[in-house]
């Protein structure tokens, strides 16, 4: 007997991909397009996960989770963008603390920033769910 998940659940799950695909891209992309123009690995990386987060914040609230009511849309920002802190914390430490302990070349360096961003992105999909969109 095969189980399957509800559709919503498919939908959330396959909804939270798509967008945290998109918003990987756009965050790698800025993140490499602004070292490439001189900016500190620190300073790129963060600017670029802001506006990453941005874009993921919009594009779960009007896409992966639209169908889950919201408090207000402050208290949705609010904890989505507390969540993200801790995330963007975890991954900074993580790019920074692998800039200073190995020195790495460009591509080691986005291969420690994939890890630390896939296991922020875990610990996020069930953060959302409990504290952003309920």
């Amino acid at each position: 007997m095969t189980v399957t998940a509800p559709a919503h659940a498919r939908k959330e799950v396959g909804g939270f991909l798509v967008v945290g695909i998109l918003a990987v891209v756009l965050d790698f992309a800025l993140f490499n397009a602004l070292i490439w123009w001189g900016w500190p690995v620190w300073a790129a990386n963060a600017v670029a996960l802001f506006l990453s987060m941005t874009f993921a914040f919009v594009g779960n609230y009007k896409w992966t989770f639209a169908h889950r009511e919201i408090k207000s849309l402050w208290h949705a920002y609010s904890a989505f963008a507390g969540i993200n802190l801790a995330a963007v914390a975890f991954i900074e430490a993580v790019v920074v603390g692998g800039e200073v302990l190995w020195q790495p070349d460009a591509l080691l360096l986005n291969l420690i920033k994939a890890l630390a961003t896939a296991i922020a992105t875990v610990g996020r999909f069930f953060a959302y769910k409990r504290w952003v969109f309920f």
